[in-house]
């Protein structure tokens, strides 16, 4: 499968897309954690300083206000591919000022002549670790972190006190820790895969519907793609009143070609037109190859002979530009049949059929636009 021209690495599209999903999925953890905090506080209400748990729900209030205008801003500006890369420490920064918020916050609250409400308070923590694990799972380290940064102070402090309940809790805590680095790693890993694997069908998919729309051999759009661009563009300039134009090209004796220099040569032929037509054309033209040495364009030009200029140029172009195969030289000529006008793609393409047929009758080598024989251009 060919990677797109100036694409990024693939390992940088995928951590923005894991990030993005991050964003997604940590949006409402703000609100959680509010709501735990006013629980929380409610809880402790009657056996701590009203002060110290007004003080602790400010600083968190902060923190969750801080990282809601964060989402705010993602949300707004709606970053893309790899811009989104750029919003990562963001994250993890306001991540982590909420993290220690609870982590610091739980030990500065905890109340010391009361073992039901510190289990309490580590009930909390865990609960909110135990979230995190899945709401982080797109990013392992991000995850771990914020585990860390929750247990650690309580762990610290359960292991200070020395007796059997706390250090039991936090030996706890400690194989609790350790169980998720392990069981973190398998999750992200297959979330990665999984990821990676999406990405790469995406990509297979894309190339695929790209290939249906293109012809190999000129380079250009293929017949099925003429005309279901071709019936947009056309729908798009009748609802604006705007002038649309066909221009339909056909190699002048093609089949002597063939038979004079070989099967392969009509195709080098081919591949040149495709060339000049690219070369040629704007970006927002519509080049195809619509017949086996029949080619369309489908374009949008204010002038009245816009159009048939454009044909008389590409018809020198394709007089005087010569065709190497085999180390033989040689040249080819073709019609054009042109028709102008802001009337759905079909009849457009019938009266470039019908001057063309015209072209060809007048002797070929020539533009027909409408109708009407287009005076060659000299000197050109």
């Amino acid at each position: 499968m060919k990677v797109k021209k100036n694409s990024p690495p693939v390992d940088d599209r995928i951590q923005a897309e894991m990030l993005q999903l991050i964003y997604r999925q940590s949006y409402p953890d703000i609100f959680v954690s509010l709501l735990s905090c006013a629980l929380l506080s409610a809880i402790l209400w009657s056996v701590q300083q009203k002060e110290v748990l007004i003080s602790w729900a400010f600083i968190l209030t902060c923190t969750a206000l801080i990282r809601l205008t964060l989402f705010t801003l993602f949300n707004r500006m709606k970053p893309q591919g790899v811009d989104i890369l750029a919003w990562g420490m963001p994250y993890v920064v306001t991540l982590l000022l909420l993290s220690i918020s609870w982590g610091v916050g739980a030990v500065y609250i905890i109340p010391l002549d009361s073992q039901l409400h510190q289990l309490v308070i580590y009930y909390f923590l865990m609960g909110i670790s135990g979230g995190a694990i899945f709401v982080y799972s797109a990013n392992r380290t991000i995850g771990l972190l914020t585990i860390l940064c929750l247990l650690l102070p309580i762990t610290c402090w359960f292991l200070i006190q020395g007796s059997l309940l706390p250090v039991g809790l936090a030996i706890g805590t400690i194989v609790f820790y350790i169980s998720i680095i392990r069981s973190g790693k398998i999750l992200s890993l297959k979330l990665n895969q999984s990821i990676l694997m999406n990405h790469d069908l995406k990509e297979a998919r894309e190339a695929a519907e790209a290939l249906s729309l293109k012809d190999e051999l000129s380079g250009l759009n293929n017949r099925r793609a003429f005309y279901e661009k071709g019936k947009m563009l056309v729908d798009y300039c009748q609802r604006n009143n705007e002038v649309v134009s066909v221009i339909i090209m056909d190699i002048d004796h093609f089949k002597k070609i063939n038979d004079k220099y070989g099967h392969a040569a009509g195709d080098a032929a081919i591949t040149q037109v495709g060339h000049i037509l690219r070369k040629g054309m704007r970006k927002s033209d519509l080049c195809a190859r619509i017949g086996g040495e029949e080619f369309g364009i489908l374009l949008t030009t204010s002038l009245t002979d816009g159009a048939a200029q454009i044909a008389e140029t590409l018809r020198q172009a394709v007089a005087r530009t010569p065709i190497s195969y085999n180390n033989k030289d040689f040249t080819i000529q073709a019609s054009f049949g042109v028709a102008v006008g802001n009337v759905d793609l079909d009849t457009l393409l019938k009266r470039a059929d019908a001057s063309l047929y015209k072209a060809k009758a007048a002797g070929r080598n020539l533009v027909v636009c409408d109708g009407r024989v287009v005076e060659k251009i000299q000197g050109r």
